[in-house]
């Protein structure tokens, strides 16, 4: 997994040039510009988490109860090019968000995970 804070960042992301604006573009649009958007970020300890496969888990045992919380609770999902799925999700109330970028499959993959652990 690979743990963002800065929009700056996303360049060094191994995904595609189009992905890459194509995220940019959603995380930017609420805002007046990349500027703003980074500013909000860093008050508010924003993260971008890049997830590519199920065998990673067993390299964020730190960040698997916050992957669980943000899986279960999140505030949207877009469905973008390539089978990706860019995921918001507000995981502490001071504001924090966490956006996860995956593909699709792995998301379908994770939230089976987790229901069979949860019950």
């Amino acid at each position: 997994m690979i743990k963002l804070n800065n929009l700056q960042q996303i360049s060094i992301l191994p995904i595609t040039t189009t992905l890459q604006e194509q995220i940019k573009s959603i995380l930017t649009e609420p805002f007046y510009d990349e500027a703003e958007t980074q500013q909000t970020w860093d008050e508010l300890q924003c993260e971008l988490w890049f997830l590519t496969s199920k065998s990673e888990l067993s390299t964020v045992v730190d960040d698997i109860e916050m992957l669980k919380r943000a899986l279960t609770y999140n505030e949207f999902e877009d469905e973008l090019d390539y089978g990706a799925v860019l995921i918001l999700s507000i995981v502490e109330d001071s504001g924090k968000g966490i956006y996860m970028l995956m593909p699709k499959t792995l998301l379908i993959e994770l939230r089976q995970y987790f229901s069979i652990e949860n019950d």
